[in-house]
């Protein structure tokens, strides 16, 4: 995704804040769809007592959910976003949230757990393109498990502002560099729950 696209991603997300404020409405979720997201992330994995990268987190929403549920893990957000990296530091001031871009930055640092829910939904020019470079680098950066949410291609009324994938589609992406995923499309209707599992295929 070149940086046209990008800066494109960052206004668009501060426009949505501006109207929408505190609500999840202001990162894409209704609460219920959100909530419920959550919660099928949290069926897939157990972060407790463990490190967890959240890639794309926002305004930290998912730390929240997690602190709600006394689930403590060593978190890490991130997010190429620098208004909501603020808004998450001021919400959420012990938790560690980063402003990086994973595709022109080298970010280092190791997980046992990553997630990324719905980072890749936005339909901008370059957005598959930079979801297989965004899972590839994470995926290296994971110890464990890494879980992504991405829009069923087979749902039947679409939005065209929204990118969505076939799972045979993110069959052969995957492939390239991992041999050990599931994906889900039964959990949240009209979404794909991806988890890619580590120490199969180094690549």
């Amino acid at each position: 995704m070149d940086e046209l696209a990008k800066e494109y991603i960052i206004e668009f997300f501060n426009k949505r804040i501006i109207h929408f404020k505190e609500s999840p409405e202001a990162v894409g979720w209704t609460p219920k769809g959100q909530k419920l997201r959550y919660e099928k992330i949290l069926e897939l994995m157990n972060p407790q007592g463990l490190s967890l990268l959240d890639f794309g987190c926002g305004r930290g929403d998912f730390y929240g959910f997690l602190k709600e549920r006394n689930i403590k893990c060593r978190y890490v957000g991130i997010d190429i976003n620098p208004t909501l990296i603020k808004e998450a530091k001021t919400k959420y001031p012990e938790g560690e949230f980063i402003v990086t871009d994973i595709e022109e930055t080298p970010f280092l640092q190791k997980f046992d757990y990553t997630v990324a829910i719905g980072v890749f939904n936005l339909n901008i020019h370059g957005v598959k393109e930079s979801m297989k470079n965004c899972i590839k680098i994470l995926y290296g950066n994971t110890n464990k498990e890494l879980i992504f949410t991405c829009l069923d291609a087979r749902t039947k009324n679409k939005d065209i502002e929204l990118v969505y994938f076939y799972p045979d589609e993110l069959k052969e992406i995957l492939s390239f560099f991992c041999e050990n995923f599931i994906i889900y499309d039964s959990l949240v209707k009209g979404d794909l729950f991806v988890v890619l599992k580590k120490n199969i295929k180094n690549f």
